[in-house]
């Protein structure tokens, strides 16, 4: 099958093939609109320069891989690399963000790197003052200037700043230790933390609007998923909460599993799914919180995400598909020893490995 004949199906597999972030769209509501087929079929096999342990993501018909070693590395939908690049004496410890002909990639000794999409020239780099290990997040500054937001993992600070110069534009004050991302929609910030809360931030305002306590041994220490007017969040004590974030309120509260369930919530309209460290994805609807179905990879999943009817997961170095509405495996595939979360990029399930490997699966054409 000729490389070019499978991307042309691919690409008409889906409205668009990006996927900026590790949990899709900048809400981190880990939803693509993509129809899989029932048995997705391995499309390539990239061979990266180390270790993949952060989710690819996608934009403008490439996939961007942050490989251990602080190797960028950008490949084409048919898993060709278009280029690579470093950054010297450091490694990543974020999610790349890919916007606005951007790759954004927080680093473990506190730099925020911008690298050119086209070329993997480097951009900018903006001095964090703290490792980022939550990914980076894309904002509207004033005036109409584009903006990233980076968080310091130490205090929970966060940094805005201006996409085109790398320049800061403003930061919050320290709230308190902060290892998961920061979801974006209607306006504000919103990401959880160790002081087991999630913090609601104004982006207009660049201020902090709100603490809404959780209770208990709730440390968020995972990505927090915006839908509408509402925050989803798994905590250390295995309860995943919804929250009103403008009303300040916890509108319910899963108690299923009693194991940390740090993976981001993948939301749509009618349920919450979300990997939990008992080795389950779990389903749970959305306006009550009640459980509809649960399933057993029999490993540790990664986070989640729905992809029409289906639910994408990796848990282990198994990649699963599961039926969305019942939760029946539908079909898996053995890829390596430890996946990390799936993207989905114009109709493929894309997966990074600890064996430096990316793999592409979806529908061959014939």
């Amino acid at each position: 099958m000729k490389p070019v004949v499978v991307l042309l199906a691919l690409l008409g597999a889906q409205e668009s093939g990006d996927w900026p972030t590790y949990h899709g769209g900048f809400a981190l509501d880990g939803v693509s609109a993509a129809e899989l087929p029932d048995a997705p079929a391995r499309l390539w096999r990239f061979k990266a320069p180390a270790r993949v342990e952060l989710t690819p993501v996608a934009a403008g018909g490439r996939i961007f891989v942050a490989c251990d070693k602080g190797i960028l590395v950008a490949l084409d939908l048919a898993g060709k690399e278009v280029w690579k690049a470093e950054v010297a004496k450091d490694t990543f410890a974020s999610p790349p963000l890919a916007v606005d002909g951007l790759v954004v990639s927080g680093t473990a000794n506190g730099s925020l790197v911008a690298f050119d999409q086209a070329s993997g020239k480097p951009r900018w780099t903006y001095a964090v003052e703290g490792t980022v290990q939550g990914s980076p997040n894309r904002v509207a500054l004033a005036g109409g200037k584009k903006g990233i937001i980076a968080v310091s993992q130490a205090d929970g600070t966060i940094h805005a700043v201006e996409l085109e110069t790398g320049k800061g534009a403003w930061k919050t004050e320290p709230i308190e230790r902060c290892d998961g991302s920061p979801g974006i929609g209607d306006g504000r910030i919103v990401l959880g933390s160790c002081a087991s809360a999630l913090h609601v931030f104004s982006i207009e305002k660049a201020a902090k609007e709100q603490d809404i306590a959780l209770g208990g041994d709730s440390q968020v220490a995972g990505g927090v998923a915006f839908s509408g007017k509402t925050a989803f969040a798994g905590t250390r004590s295995g309860s995943v909460v919804a929250v009103d974030v403008a009303g300040g309120k916890v509108l319910w509260t899963n108690t299923d599993t009693k194991r940390e369930a740090f993976t981001t919530p993948a939301v749509n309209e009618r349920l919450v799914v979300f990997g939990s460290d008992d080795g389950r994805i779990y389903g749970l609807r959305r306006d009550t919180g009640a459980k509809v179905w649960d399933f057993d990879t029999e490993g540790k999943p990664a986070s989640p995400v729905i992809a029409g009817k289906r639910v994408v997961a990796a848990a282990g170095g198994r990649l699963f598909l599961l039926d969305l509405e019942t939760g029946r495996k539908t079909w898996s595939a053995d890829v390596s020893d430890h996946l990390t979360s799936p993207a989905i990029v114009a109709g493929m399930i894309v997966v990074g490995a600890d064996d430096g490997t990316v793999t592409a699966f979806g529908k061959e054409s014939r």
